[in-house]
């Protein structure tokens, strides 16, 4: 069976909204094994109703965030609107995200609505819990897809982790792993959090004692502090972001729209090497340091991961008899299908694919027929959205995740199965995060 890598060659963005949404680059459903929950005491309802909190990046305002907290007889209706002005490649783009629901007494998810939206993508995604499985339906209004996520236990939703932390009654030094529901990603995960000793921090002028919580997710880390009502008056994340509490007036002040530093940039990795002309190597070795512990997916195919050492061989095309497999083995047959951002047999994404391939081609005609057509018909261009190849097929323009989402689409639709990758690629002495495509 031959596996072709895809490459494309536009530079991705990480866009840390895992600080906000502990959103993780992961375009499947994923499901972890969790550690059973004990009974999270029902939440006080002490708490402000309404709070304002300033986005920094370096202590530059960049945004900000309006959040809304209401008691109810049987659990708690949140909501929170972040606004953000994201500079991307040099080019600042506004970027929107709306998240609102309802918490059971013990702070897990009952229901939720999800929005982001930027200049030229829009994702929305809602659900409900009801038995043993989460109900989601994506998609915008008119075209929306459902499907159900099996589930062990009821979730926390991402952005009330802390709250959950908080009403569980953490030991100082203690941890415990929360299961969580991440709607920008659709993904159900595990995340660890631990009390750290309190602090005195100053906010709004006043000095309070608070509960420190840090969260580690995938080796990155955020820190929230709450007071003694369990409000967040402020946090921590990667590539110098935080947020802090402020008044209804001062969370209507200007947002900096010059001298935003570059997140494609800061979220690079600075390469000790200087590799003046990567495109003729065979081989790259790389030594990995700093990963916490974390266990990565690195050893198959053209790589090789033996004691902190990452060796990567260039790989020849394989030769192929010209035909399609009649029996695809089951982990690869699952990659013919559609999930919720990958909407394969799409009568949209069928149309399209017609027009690009023959019946009579073979598979590594169709395979580069297709990649070819996305790169001649999708602008390159950095945006920010939660990728959906039938937005992308709309509005042909976005980075590597954007390509990448709909060439599994329409590669799928015709016949060939096909993953999204993410990784590192070199370019100018840096390692940026990049998107790619195999296909089978």
């Amino acid at each position: 069976m031959s596996k072709n890598k895809l490459p494309f060659f536009v530079w991705g963005i990480l866009i840390t909204i895992t600080f906000f949404t502990l959103l993780a680059i992961n375009l499947e459903f994923f499901r972890t094994k969790q550690e059973p929950l004990s009974i999270v005491q029902p939440a006080a309802a002490n708490r402000p109703s309404d709070a304002w909190m300033n986005i920094y990046q370096n202590k530059k305002k960049i945004g900000v965030v309006h959040r809304t907290f209401i008691a109810r007889d049987k659990g708690y209706q949140f909501g929170e609107n972040i606004s953000m002005q994201i500079n991307t490649l040099g080019v600042i783009q506004a970027l929107n995200i709306s998240t609102s629901g309802d918490l059971n007494p013990d702070m897990t998810v009952s229901s939720f609505n999800f929005d982001l939206s930027s200049s030229l993508f829009r994702f929305n995604a809602n659900g409900f819990v009801v038995k043993n499985k989460l109900v989601l339906f994506t998609g915008l209004p008119g075209a929306q897809q459902k499907s159900e996520i099996p589930l062990k236990e009821i979730p926390h939703i991402s952005g009330s982790i802390y709250d959950a932390a908080f009403r569980s009654n953490l030991a100082k030094g203690a941890t415990r792993n929360f299961s969580i529901f991440d709607p920008s990603t659709l993904a159900l995960r595990s995340i660890k959090v631990t009390r750290n000793a309190d602090e005195i921090i100053s906010v709004m002028g006043k000095r309070i004692l608070t509960q420190k919580y840090c969260a580690d997710f995938m080796g990155a880390q955020n820190c929230s502090w709450l007071d003694k009502d369990g409000e967040t008056l402020k946090e921590t994340g990667i590539l110098g972001l935080s947020l802090e509490k402020v008044s209804p007036e001062k969370a209507q002040e200007g947002i900096a729209t010059n001298g935003n530093i570059d997140f494609t940039q800061i979220a690079s990795i600075p390469s000790n090497v200087h590799i003046k002309t990567p495109e003729i190597l065979n081989r790259l070795k790389i030594k990995i340091s700093g990963t916490g512990g974390l266990s990565f997916h690195l050893n198959g195919g053209r790589q090789n991961y033996i004691k902190d050492i990452l060796t990567i061989n260039l790989e020849q095309p394989f030769l192929s008899t010209g035909k399609a497999l009649p029996d695809l083995p089951p982990e690869i047959a699952v990659f013919l299908k559609a999930t919720p951002l990958v909407q394969a047999n799409h009568p949209q994404m069928q149309a399209q694919v017609d027009k690009i391939i023959q019946t009579n081609d073979s598979p590594e005609q169709k395979v580069s027929k297709i990649v070819n057509w996305v790169y001649r018909h999708v602008e390159k261009k950095p945006v920010l959205s939660v990728p959906n190849a039938l937005e992308v097929l709309q509005n042909k323009v976005g980075d590597c995740n954007e390509h990448a989402v709909l060439i599994a689409a329409l590669l799928r639709t015709a016949g060939i199965p096909a993953q999204i990758e993410t990784g590192l690629v070199y370019i100018s002495g840096r390692f940026y995060y990049h998107a790619w495509n195999i296909a089978y």
